[in-house]
């Protein structure tokens, strides 16, 4: 199924009056999680406006997320989110009318732009949309266990200051990227906002060594690792029950040669955004998983943004 032409065209064109299918995909194969939540919701409104039905593609094409030898099998989208409008795959690409989407990205999509990230207009209320609609839905299962963890890690009272902090990594410079902070840098910055906005904790998400050594130097056990946490947390929760799963349960799981590696990472960084969401204030870097965060969040007190532009 997999079609190299990178431009959007009809795959199928059939008697106008039946629907039209229009399939997202992405041709870069190593796009991760979040960026892919930014891409689909640009593809969905677009298709939207077109009056065409969208259907998310993670199957026919490479992807992070995808194990090779599932390729054509499994839908990888489907391991962490419903289709916009509940349509199955196959049954789009059986339709009479069948649009496959530009291998990129549509000119309108949610940004990483101080003005979205700061609500200086309308854009992230009007975004935030798709997800009210359900349009964009993650998996009950997968709700649910972040929901558990949720509850394991913030108690009542306490006030929390969620951070994001990506990479700072020299091989991660990609052209018209965000400059991230330096680590110093931020860590002061931080330092002040925590205690002008007289905060307990701070929730900290990276991926980066130096950003954790710098945080638990400067923070102590007033730092929090949110991976360390919601993975202990997730050990905990699968061990409570001896019950076997039901059909329910597992259906729309990956199958378990592809609950590894890249899986559970696109899962981590889904957990992080929500669970960031639950904290009194965020501050953050210009990147994608800022934008997903802020799109899932109904409201901070306080948000903070580093801007340094862009490589």
């Amino acid at each position: 199924m997999f079609d190299q032409n990178p431009e959007e065209h009809y795959l199928k064109e059939g008697a106008p009056g039946k629907p039209t299918y229009y399939i997202i995909r992405r041709m870069d194969e190593n796009t991760d999680i979040s960026t892919m939540c930014r891409l689909v919701m640009g593809h969905v409104r677009y298709a939207l406006s077109k009056g065409w039905l969208p259907v998310v593609d993670m199957k026919n094409y490479p992807n992070l997320y995808l194990p090779p030898e599932k390729l054509g099998q499994e839908n990888a989208w489907e391991y962490y989110f419903e289709q916009p409008l509940q349509i199955n795959l196959e049954k789009a690409y059986e339709g009479e009318n069948v649009i496959l989407s530009d291998g990129n990205s549509v000119e309108l999509l949610p940004d990483c732009s101080m003005n979205f990230l700061q609500k200086k207009n309308d854009a992230l209320i009007e975004w935030r949309m798709l997800l009210k609609l359900g349009l964009i839905k993650m998996k009950p299962e997968l709700s649910k266990e972040i929901a558990a963890i949720r509850e394991k890690i913030f108690s009542p009272g306490g006030t929390m200051l969620g951070v994001l902090l990506r990479s700072n990594a020299s091989d991660q410079k990609i052209k018209g990227q965000p400059i991230p902070p330096p680590v110093e840098f931020a860590a002061n910055t931080i330092a002040k906002k925590f205690k002008e906005w007289d905060c307990d904790k701070i929730i900290l998400a990276t991926d980066d060594n130096s950003v954790v050594e710098t945080f638990m130097y400067n923070f102590g056990d007033k730092c929090v690792l949110l991976d360390q946490i919601s993975a202990v947390c997730y050990d905990t929760e699968q061990d409570d029950s001896d019950e076997p799963a039901s059909s329910e349960d597992t259906e729309d799981k990956p199958t378990e040669d592809a609950e590894t590696g890249n899986y559970l990472q696109g899962k981590k960084n889904l957990m992080q955004a929500v669970l960031m969401c639950k904290c009194n204030y965020f501050v953050a870097e210009r990147c994608s998983a800022a934008t997903v965060t802020m799109l899932m969040a109904k409201k901070f007190e306080q948000t903070l943004f580093f801007d340094l532009g862009n490589y």
